[in-house]
């Protein structure tokens, strides 16, 4: 082969073999990363008085910071905030309304799936959830016994979900998530899809 051959040769070949170690050598993203959230919240197991009624369903909100360390494993800060529960008498007047909110901290397990664009994942870790109701019918709270107050609970936080990047850093996220609380601040689920971006 003469050396005009063998040069041509090589130079197809060459870029083949960067191409091909490129891919082979991309690491799947990792670092600091920040996700919003937004969908339907479900408020479970809190003791209100027996003869009213509430509404808990409506739109709730959650944001996230973490770091992911590697493809496999990750642990975020989060905060959420859920509707706000009616509480009615048994008239149906309404007598006040209940807030709540929780901080979190979880560990992220990981499962790439196929190419690695798509990530499911499972979280695990503590929450503390408040909860403050507020009266806004004296007449109509008095004819439940609610009175107005502020409690909070440390209990465990779960979550599980799937992610898909669009890019290395942007990512379309779905997940459900439960902060479990007691009797005083109930059980709260949020149902969201959101955005995360790796910095």
């Amino acid at each position: 082969m003469s050396n005009t051959k063998l040069f041509i040769a090589i130079s197809r070949v060459i870029p083949l073999f960067l191409m091909t170690s490129v891919v082979v050598g991309m690491s799947a993203p990792y670092g600091w990363y920040a996700e919003g959230n937004l969908g339907s919240t479900r408020l479970i197991n809190e003791d209100y008085p027996a003869n009213s009624s509430n509404s808990s369903s409506g739109l709730g909100g959650n944001i996230n910071v973490g770091y992911k360390f590697m493809p496999y494993v990750g642990v975020e800060l989060g905060y959420t905030r859920y509707a706000n529960t009616t509480i009615d008498d048994q008239n149906s007047t309404e007598a006040g309304s209940d807030k709540h909110y929780s901080y979190d901290l979880a560990g992220k397990g990981i499962i790439p799936i196929g190419t690695g664009n798509f990530e499911l994942f499972g979280k695990f870790g503590i929450q503390r959830i408040y909860s403050s109701i507020s009266i806004s019918n004296t007449t109509a709270a008095n004819n439940i016994g609610l009175g107005s107050g502020q409690h909070s609970t440390t209990g465990y936080y779960l979550g599980v979900g799937g992610e898909y990047y669009f890019s290395p850093e942007f990512a379309a996220v779905a997940q459900w998530a439960r902060a479990n609380g007691n009797s005083s601040t109930g059980t709260l689920d949020l149902y969201s899809v959101g955005v995360s971006y790796i910095f």
